[in-house]
């Protein structure tokens, strides 16, 4: 089948059991969130070393997915599935965990740099290019930069994680404006423009 256009999500979080609640794995949970209100189910490609779904919406060929290589190395499955497909870094959009944005707020932009991210950092370095869309879900900040590894490994308080998915939820109730690159209508949402 001839696809009008291609779309690929990349959820960005760390594999083992014990993290999948923490701040560091705000993509996985956006990415679960996404794949349950679409009826579509992740499961895991050993080819990719990720939990993937593909599917089609009105002549649109779109994949989920969420690599199991720890963020660090986010990177490789992403490469590996461009190489294996017609989708280029134009095509994704990457979700993940920032620091530099308050806890829950949510922002959408093009390129750019990692902003220090290390699942950022190697995806460009792996695909060769910033020029990809970032949906980046705010975490906060400690007070004490010293203390930035075991904040984004810890878990966020009940009150916090209300927060996020409140804001994940504004997106995915409008799930289509973003399966169809509306991007300024889906931030006006975001922004409390309803």
């Amino acid at each position: 089948m001839e696809y009008k256009s291609l779309q690929l999500f990349v959820g960005i979080g760390n594999p083992d059991k014990n993290l999948l609640s923490t701040r560091h794995n705000v993509g996985f949970w956006f990415l679960d969130l996404m794949s349950e209100k679409l009826n579509q189910t992740l499961k895991f490609s050993k080819k990719y070393n990720s939990e993937v779904s593909e599917f089609s919406h009105d002549d649109k060929k779109i994949i989920l997915i969420k690599p199991l290589s720890y963020v660090n190395q986010s990177g490789e499955p992403i490469k590996k599935i461009l190489g294996n497909s017609n989708f280029t870094p134009e095509n994704m959009i990457v979700i993940y965990d920032d620091l530099d944005l308050v806890n829950g707020k949510i922002r959408l932009r093009f390129g750019g740099g990692s902003g220090g991210h290390n699942g950022l950092n190697s995806i460009i370095e792996k695909t060769g290019s910033k020029n990809f869309w970032r949906l980046r879900i705010g975490i906060g900040k400690p007070d004490d930069k010293d203390k930035t590894v075991p904040y984004v490994l810890g878990k966020p308080t009940l009150e916090q994680k209300r927060e996020i998915i409140e804001s994940m939820n504004l997106i995915i109730n409008n799930i289509n404006l973003f399966l169809e690159n509306k991007f300024s209508e889906l931030m006006n949402h975001l922004n409390g423009e309803k």
